[in-house]
């Protein structure tokens, strides 16, 4: 994705790694082959590979500048973490932050959509043996209700399907320990240009980021949608939702908003050229990339 000019805000992807990623019969519950090719016929190539009949995704973050502030929107996967999960080298979303001029330290706010593995990596780093901030003049905020959440999964060790203890151990209490956590409840406005909405059912408190500066305004979305098949079939949640119904609910009612208003939408995990803007098609809807 291209740096994007929002009034006097800009966006800037830092990808960690792409990739074709599972079949979306076993990603996406309720879906079906037949709709699925159907769909999947009408789309960009890069989207959908025929002959495996698997899905590209994109792990990647935002970098924010407002004004006054710079903020990044989720943290990949991060670095030494849990290997049999992560199989790529994650290295290159460091070389990329730096890339775009910025040390560790420049960065004011770190927001995390939910806590699930890989929107949280980068929060800490390994230095001495020990779990540190990576971003340690950062204020990290994380949704009361959803920190509280995987709080209690590492305290009783019941661990929900397809889920990891160890993220939140390692990816968020350091954070907490340092000082650099703050707890939110629902919406919060940060500032006139960044706010969060809620947008509960991937996990139980993610939230989506609102930007707006000079009449424009973006989304990033999250978990809220993994890919375009989502826009067409709104109602498919994957397996990896902690309740599939409100996150169907959530997205809906976010699509709609964005129809009306005409948002820019930032979709964590679409692949370039990420960025888009939907249509109405009924009860369903159309997404449009950005020429990149």
């Amino acid at each position: 994705m291209n740096d994007i000019r929002l009034g006097d805000v800009t966006i800037s992807a830092i990808l960690e790694h792409q990739k074709y990623g599972m079949k979306p019969e076993d990603l996406f519950l309720g879906s079906d082959t037949e709709t699925i090719r159907r769909h999947a016929a009408g789309m960009e190539p890069f989207l959908f590979d025929p002959e495996t009949g698997r899905i590209t995704l994109a792990f990647q973050s935002f970098l924010i500048r407002t004004p006054s502030k710079i903020i990044l929107v989720d943290t990949c996967n991060g670095a030494d973490k849990m290997t049999d999960a992560v199989t790529w080298d994650t290295q290159p979303w460091l070389d990329r932050f730096h890339e775009l001029g910025l040390t560790l330290e420049d960065v004011d706010y770190v927001l995390c959509t939910h806590l699930h593995i890989d929107h949280t990596g980068w929060n800490t780093r390994l230095e001495k043996g020990r779990w540190v901030p990576t971003f340690p003049k950062a204020t990290y905020l994380f949704d009361r209700g959803e920190y509280a959440y995987w709080q209690d999964v590492s305290r009783t060790g019941i661990v929900p399907p397809r889920q990891r203890e160890e993220v939140w151990r390692i990816n968020c209490l350091p954070v907490a320990e340092a000082g650099q956590a703050v707890l939110v409840d629902g919406a919060y406005r940060l500032d006139e240009h960044v706010s969060i909405v809620p947008t509960p059912g991937h996990s139980p408190g993610h939230y989506c980021v609102r930007l707006q500066s000079r009449g424009f305004e973006a989304i990033v979305l999250g978990d809220l949608a993994h890919h375009k098949l989502q826009c067409c079939e709104p109602d498919w949640s994957t397996p990896f939702c902690h309740d599939p119904a409100m996150a169907a609910k959530s997205r809906r009612k976010l699509f709609c908003e964005a129809v009306d208003s005409g948002a820019l939408l930032l979709p964590t995990h679409f692949p370039s050229p990420t960025a888009g803007r939907l249509s109405a098609r009924g009860e369903a809807f159309q997404f449009d990339f950005l020429a990149d």
